[in-house]
Order: C-alpha cells, then structure tokens, then sequence
C-alpha cells in the first residue's frame, strides 16, 4: 500500500475530480489518494462520485473549513 496526495487547494469542481481520477489510473488497488480541500463542495461531491464507484473514501472535517479525505483503490 502507498500513500499518493495531489494539490487540489483552491480549485473547484469539477478540476479536484479530473484531478483524482486521473491520479487513480497509475496507482494499484488497495493504495491510498490524500486530498485536502477547503471548498465543501469540492469534497462532498468526490465523496459521492468515490461512493457510487465503489472505493472506500473517508471525510473528515480536520479544521474549521478544512477537509481531508483519503479515497483507497479497491479495482482497477
């Protein structure tokens, strides 16, 4: 398992998104993608997207404003 994060500071859907999917194509099952954002949006709807393709994602508001997510690769 490795430990992946990209910048995605500042931008908006659906750029966060392009961003991790395409991030996800050279990484292996089971290998985690960081991703912290500051926009609610820009979280909520990688959360949702991650659900609906089956990876596992976590969310967790870590300040005020501040959201960390870690998306885990589970298929190819």
């Amino acid at each position: 398992m490795t430990r992946f994060a990209i910048d995605i500071w500042g931008e908006m859907c659906p750029i966060p998104l392009i961003k991790a999917k395409k991030k996800l194509l050279s990484m292996q099952c089971g290998d985690i993608l960081v991703l912290e954002t500051e926009h609610s949006c820009t979280s909520r709807g990688i959360v949702v997207w991650a659900n609906a393709n089956r990876y596992i994602i976590e969310e967790k508001e870590v300040a005020n404003g501040i959201w960390h997510l870690e998306l885990t690769k589970t298929h190819d």
